[in-house]
């Protein structure tokens, strides 16, 4: 990115343009999904270009791909097939992190409605799409009712896949997002802590989704007046959010933002101007 000739302040403008496309994809975002093989492909694979856009944060694209899947898919195979329940899964996710929460709820309650009915209640696709209502809860500000969901979701995936398996790991981050959002920071650390290491083993340091975690024991420390772990945690995540996904990306510039608005906050002014400049030469 090339800097123009502006102080920090000066690019409130651009903050906030990016803050209107990423207020809710920052927050769902922070609640991982798991692919559990729930994805399928037709000839014109809508689905998958779909996904693609999903993970490149261009969640309107998606949407349109998700919805031309979903027609397709409902006329050739039928409202019920498997494939066409994964696709009205899919869409619930981009409606999610769009903030359409009662959208993304009616998308989820029909796929767990098909998926119980066509694989069983225990079925890897079944409990992806519980936890999917789970974030959904969350956000919409009801986190007793996310908490039994993810503890759910985290019994089902230790006794189907194991403790090690990723979509396991990932129930425990969700948990985390739980605690934290009911001020219980301390089993959120846990959990984040016990996630962080697990997808270190699994993805690696420098994958997007281990990234995640490093986001949110930032943001958590932060919180907990723990300054030099959330300096430590932020500029981790931003590095590797940084190089993988690019400095325009919605998640990097919210890593951006939190760091510059914690220096702000503690005085630091030209610690926030360099991580500007830092930002702006990616």
């Amino acid at each position: 990115m090339e800097a123009p000739a502006s102080s920090i302040f000066a690019l409130s403008d651009l903050w906030l343009t990016f803050a209107l496309f990423a207020v809710w994809w920052a927050l769902a975002r922070l609640f991982p999904t798991t692919n559990m093989g729930c994805s399928s492909s037709t000839s014109t694979d809508y689905n998958s270009l779909g996904n693609v856009y999903r993970d490149q944060g261009k969640l309107n694209e998606a949407e349109k791909m998700y919805k031309r899947a979903l027609a397709q898919r409902q006329k050739t195979l039928g409202a019920e097939h498997t494939s066409t329940l994964d696709t009205v899964n899919n869409l619930g996710v981009i409606y999610c992190k769009q903030g359409k929460l009662d959208q993304a709820e009616q998308m989820y309650l029909h796929a767990l409605a098909g998926r119980e009915k066509a694989l069983g209640a225990h079925h890897n696709c079944t409990i992806e799409t519980v936890g999917n209502l789970g974030i959904v809860y969350c956000l919409r500000g009801e986190p007793e009712k996310a908490e039994l969901v993810f503890k759910q979701v985290l019994a089902v995936r230790e006794e189907t896949v194991g403790a090690d398996h990723i979509s396991t790991i990932d129930a425990l981050h969700n948990l985390g997002n739980v605690y934290c959002a009911q001020a219980r920071l301390g089993e959120a650390e846990q959990m984040y802590k016990r996630a962080l290491a697990g997808k270190e083993e699994k993805l690696g340091a420098d994958h997007v989704s281990t990234l995640d975690t490093v986001f949110n024991l930032a943001n958590l420390y932060r919180g907990q007046g723990k300054s030099d772990q959330a300096d430590q945690m932020y500029k981790r995540a931003l590095a590797g959010t940084g190089k993988s996904l690019g400095a325009d990306h919605p998640s990097t510039v919210e890593i951006v933002t939190n760091l510059m608005n914690m220096y702000c906050s503690q005085g630091r002014l030209d610690k926030a101007r360099q991580v500007e400049q830092e930002w702006l030469r990616m």
